[in-house]
């Protein structure tokens, strides 16, 4: 089977999740600086018998799908100074960063109700339904080239 023509099209299908969580974060209102957004990377490597694609980014993308429970760390600098960003970058005023800092602390943060499944809230889909999206296209396209390598190489069931 063509290696290369598998890894064009696991990029292909990245490249489109890619997009679309990108466009997710935008239509729900998940970007402030852009960092997050602009993490989302694809690295590949193909081997004679090995084929890896992956599509890596900020660890704050599973926070906006799933929300985040309190904070098991309050007081270090990154975090505080994080947040401080976060809150420039929005436009709120300085004056609520620690009532904002305890709330998030001590509850977590979610953008919607919380329920068994989803307990901290978050943006349900933001990250999940491009991924779910990538799996069935690329599972239709994987299965037009498999098709195509048997007719084309017979199938030998010995091997």
């Amino acid at each position: 089977m063509d290696s290369k023509k598998i890894e064009t099209i696991l990029r292909k299908g990245l490249e489109k999740t890619k997009v679309a969580i990108q466009n997710n974060l935008v239509s729900n209102d998940r970007v402030a600086s852009g960092k997050t957004k602009n993490s989302l990377k694809i690295i590949s490597s193909v081997t004679a018998s090995q084929v890896k694609v992956k599509l890596i980014g900020s660890k704050v993308l599973e926070r906006l799908e799933y929300g985040r429970g309190k904070t098991d760390n309050p007081n270090t600098k990154d975090w505080k100074d994080s947040l401080k960003r976060w809150m420039r970058i929005k436009g709120i005023a300085d004056s609520l960063f620690y009532p904002i800092w305890r709330k998030i602390n001590a509850e977590g943060w979610n953008t919607t109700r919380p329920n068994r499944t989803n307990p901290n809230g978050g943006t349900k889909g933001i990250i999940s339904d491009p991924i779910n999206d990538f799996k069935k296209g690329v599972a239709k396209d994987l299965k037009v080239i498999i098709i195509q390598d048997f007719k084309n190489n017979g199938f030998n069931s010995n091997q």
